[in-house]
């Protein structure tokens, strides 16, 4: 349960981290945020696509992980965030369109491990493609702890 945090604080605080580095670097932005359930997208570039003009793997896997890291920490007390120990992606498909994005739902959300599906989808005109399904592991830590 969240305490003291609320939801628009907590999304608040997520927007600010997902506007820094590889996240940033990436476009990514929040779509959706609730407790549980963080949808996260971007639109894709040249520079972030393979030779074939697809997105990346690697950017795809980064944006399944972030927005599967961002529901599960929603769930979390206050003082905590949480690291990913694990992460299985399926790619099912080429990944492209006008946007993309990541739907994180929380499958279990321990105190100490949290189990996140994340799809990614690319969409062209409201049209929708799953693209990749992953299955990602996360620890929570205190904030501020390695």
């Amino acid at each position: 349960m969240i305490s003291a945090m609320s939801k628009s604080n907590l999304q608040t605080l997520f927007e600010r981290i997902t506007d820094t580095g590889f996240t940033k670097a990436s476009g990514f932005k929040v779509r959706a945020f609730d407790k549980g359930s963080v949808t996260l997208e971007m639109t894709p570039r040249d520079d972030l696509n393979q030779f074939m003009g697809f997105v990346h793997a690697g950017v795809v896997t980064g944006l399944a992980d972030h927005a599967a890291g961002a529901a599960y920490a929603s769930t979390l007390p206050e003082g905590k965030v949480c690291l990913t120990v694990e992460l299985k992606i399926n790619l099912m498909k080429p990944t492209k369109g006008d946007i993309v994005f990541a739907e994180a739902k929380v499958i279990s959300s321990g105190g100490t491990i949290g189990v996140v599906q994340s799809d990614v989808y690319g969409e062209t005109n409201g049209e929708r493609v799953h693209c990749a399904t992953a299955l990602v592991t996360l620890r929570a830590i205190k904030t501020g702890a390695p």
